[in-house]
């Protein structure tokens, strides 16, 4: 019998440095005070030069995906916002399973991560919406999660549909910066 995937759902990845990135944050961001400064804003309202450069960093990492997956850039259309936040949380932190919605594509790019052993893996969910639905353990390779076990330097782009989570970690702290991308035609 002849198998054919469908549904695919697009991942890209790779590796990026900002020099200073992580001295800029923590000399301008209260990383204890989270819910107060850090995880509301848009850190791509901080004019400083270091931010700057990575906001065209995640511009071009945004507008290779667009290319590679509907042969699309960003400027196809008529306006375009990011949004991105810093979340740096200590060991046991763990976050339940969501999506972004109403946001085209989404990323994290992982600024500090500590080694493999440390835990934390994003865990993104097949995005069919039956295919979670409590299926015998038997099935589970129908319905497959990926699996991203981060290091610094580390990003991760995809659908901003796509659920997922991340599982506790076991290191000091980790600092993330999650952007959303949301695209304009009129």
């Amino acid at each position: 019998m002849k198998m054919t995937p469908q549904w695919p759902t697009m991942f890209g990845s790779g590796k990026f440095e900002i020099g200073g990135l992580v001295e800029h944050i923590f000399t301008n961001y209260d990383l204890h005070d989270l819910d107060a400064e850090v995880d509301g804003c848009n850190i791509f309202d901080d004019d400083s030069d270091v931010m700057q450069l990575f906001k065209e960093l995640v511009y071009n990492q945004f507008n290779s995906y667009l290319k590679e997956t509907i042969n699309k850039e960003i400027t196809d259309w008529n306006n375009h916002e990011m949004k991105g936040w810093i979340t740096g949380h200590g060991k046991d932190y763990s976050m339940t399973i969501h999506n972004h919605s109403g946001a085209h594509l989404s990323a994290v790019f992982y600024v500090m991560a500590e080694d493999q052993k440390s835990g934390g893996d994003i865990v993104f969910s097949d995005p069919r919406s039956n295919a979670n639905r409590g299926y015998d353990e038997e099935f589970e390779p129908m319905f497959q999660r990926f699996k991203h076990t981060p290091q610094t330097g580390d990003y991760m782009i995809f659908p901003s549909f796509t659920y997922h989570h991340v599982n506790p970690y076991y290191s000091k702290l980790r600092i993330c910066i999650p952007v959303d991308l949301y695209l304009y035609k009129g």
